[in-house]
């Protein structure tokens, strides 16, 4: 395999030939959570890091014809007291297969050289946003105003798909946090907690030498979509859903969903719910194929769903209806997943540009108007597939979609089901090329259990949480 630093020269020089002009990336800094010695946890600009490797706070980079020079803090008196030994800036460049190294201080006048020309990119940091505004005369505001089209395009067209090294470290992510969700599910047992699951996922993934790729999901309030707390014990006959992944050491992301029964056999209507959610899952996979639209897979999932709803006598009415309308969506009210890459919803910095082909826009149903994608799969894109259910007492006490929908909707029936909580069934495919094993798609996540039979027989079987972290 080609080495790393010739891939990223290889992406800087794309980078340049696609916008024709000087382009100045920075990386994001580190931001005090109280006082200034207490930082927020750090994390690259990911743009920054696909282009240059570098993790440094406060690195800047000048691309000029294809060329980079990487501007860095010089070592400063004392670091060898408080921070061990700190490499010259030409070393710490030389590491990263970048060609010129200058200190910080040099980059106003270096900027200045390409007055009007210079292109570049809003990061998180607020403070670095500023500086790179000053230094190019451009207005950028993170998220709402992330740069010039000519460069925000470039950069979406040339991350939107995977080279080899960054399909290597997605697998690699993807097979950790499975290795977590495979020891949660063993240490999940009635008397728990989601506190005690959620800290051992993070303990194993920080004991590998990794972090998480966002905050763990654990609940047994499942319709909580993105629920961020861990206040609930785990009870006989809860469904619990964790929504967890983490980041390879260069930064890519998994995102992997699973839901299983607390007590380890799933009841009646939980196996039902469950089968109608694996079978869209399953059937929505073998769809990721190159050139298949992605916004299909998703009204696939919702048609799938449907169907089973009108089974249980939740829904009823001709199926391409309660599509149609949105009734489906009071069940099923996300979108069916999302691209996937150094962010967990990759490029979303950018809004719908980067999943949005031009002339398309968000449907308009209820659930899929949060849709976050509607491209034509290319190869070696890495999306997620998500399908879900989920009773939410919000959705089915509101008197507005009570009004709308009553007619296709069975909410005397739906009230019953209440408590449920929710199911989603979450994996990470990659698109094959047609001439890979005929284009069949990858799931990076395959190895994490999601069929009954193999849930029932790993629920329970190892050592609790609470036993895995006991001192």
């Amino acid at each position: 395999m080609e080495a790393l630093s010739a891939v990223r020269a290889r992406r800087r020089q794309a980078l340049c030939a696609l916008v024709g002009a000087p382009v100045l990336l920075g990386n994001n800094g580190t931001r005090p959570r109280n006082l200034p010695i207490n930082s927020l946890p750090f994390r690259s600009d990911s743009t920054f890091l696909y282009f240059t490797g570098c993790t440094e706070p406060g690195a800047f980079a000048l691309l000029v014809d294809g060329a980079c020079t990487i501007f860095l803090a010089p070592p400063e008196p004392g670091d060898e007291l408080w921070h061990g030994e700190v490499p010259s800036i030409h070393a710490r460049a030389e590491r990263l297969g970048i060609e010129h190294a200058r200190p910080l201080g040099e980059l106003g006048d270096a900027a200045e050289a390409h007055a009007g020309r210079l292109l570049t990119l809003a990061v998180p940091d607020p403070a670095i946003t500023a500086r790179l505004a000053r230094l190019s005369g451009r207005r950028l505001a993170y998220p709402a105003s992330p740069g010039p089209r000519s460069l925000v395009d470039a950069v979406i067209q040339l991350r939107r798909t995977r080279d080899a090294h960054e399909l290597a470290e997605m697998r690699e992510a993807a097979e950790l946090a499975g290795a977590g969700h495979r020891m949660l599910m063993r240490a999940t047992r009635v008397g728990g907690s989601e506190r005690g699951l959620a800290a051992l996922f993070e303990a194993f993934i920080a004991a590998r030498g990794a972090v998480t790729s966002y905050h763990p999901i654990v609940t047994v309030r499942g319709e909580v979509l993105h629920n961020p707390d861990y206040p609930n014990p785990l009870r006989d006959g809860d469904l619990l859903l964790v929504d967890a992944g983490s980041e390879s050491v260069g930064g890519y992301a998994s995102d992997i969903t699973r839901t299983w029964p607390v007590n380890g056999r799933f009841d009646g209507r939980q196996r039902a719910l469950y089968s109608l959610v694996l079978a869209a899952n399953e059937a929505c996979i073998t769809m990721c194929r190159a050139g298949q639209r992605y916004r299909d897979i998703h009204f696939a999932a919702t048609r799938m769903l449907a169907e089973g709803l009108c089974d249980l006598s939740l829904l009823r009415g001709p199926v391409d209806d309660l599509v149609e309308s949105g009734a489906a969506g009071l069940f099923f009210p996300h979108g069916v997943g999302h691209l996937i890459g150094l962010d967990v919803h990759d490029l979303e910095n950018f809004g719908d540009r980067p999943a949005y082909a031009a002339g398309r826009s968000r449907p308009l149903q209820f659930g899929a108007r949060y849709l976050r994608m509607d491209l034509d799969l290319e190869a070696d894109m890495v999306v997620t597939i998500e399908p879900g259910l989920y009773l939410v007492p919000a959705i089915l006490h509101d008197r507005a979609l009570r009004a709308r929908f009553g007619e296709q909707v069975n909410f005397e029936e739906a009230e019953r089901w209440l408590g449920l909580g929710g199911i989603r069934i979450e994996d990470d495919v990659r698109i094959r090329p047609p001439t890979e094993q005929g284009g069949e798609p990858e799931v990076l996540s395959g190895r994490v259990p999601k069929h009954i039979a193999e849930l029932e027989q790993l629920i329970g079987s190892g050592p609790s949480a609470e036993e895995r972290l006991s001192a």
